[in-house]
């Protein structure tokens, strides 16, 4: 019977836990800057052998600007990261404004994108292995 009820509280803590990293994944801090727009596209096109950090790419269409032409790039950071060493480095990016997700995950965001880019972690490493963000 002790081992039930020890299951059973072990349980609860995990679905409690699970269901935190969730909620967190969805959480965000946005801020704009100035903004660099050459030094951007130029980081969110070259290699990045010798940054501190390596990062995804993604380029999507602006919904709402159909015939604009320009696509919504940003950049995703693979490692966790602070949200001070996520504004530092994507001000050194160049980004127009940046995503901080309370899992650690880091959004640089480029000179097309409406809403600060996409309000979804999808960090390569972040949040870190061990963590499942399924809900139930």
């Amino acid at each position: 019977m002790k081992l039930l009820v020890k299951i059973t509280i072990s349980l609860s803590v995990l679905q409690l836990v699970f269901a935190d990293m969730a909620e967190m994944r969805r959480k965000s801090h946005t801020e704009e800057f100035e903004g660099m727009s050459a030094l951007f596209r130029a980081m969110s096109s070259s290699p990045n052998d010798g940054y501190t950090y390596n990062w995804s790419v993604v380029s999507f269409s602006n919904d709402g600007q159909p015939d604009s032409g320009f696509n919504c790039t940003v950049l995703y950071l693979d490692q966790c990261t602070s949200w001070n060493r996520c504004r530092q480095t994507c001000l050194k990016t160049g980004a127009t404004s940046y995503r901080w997700f309370h899992d650690g995950c880091c959004e640089c965001v480029g000179e097309h994108c409406m809403n600060y880019g996409i309000n979804e972690s999808r960090c390569r490493l972040c949040p870190e292995p061990g963590f499942d963000d399924e809900e139930d």
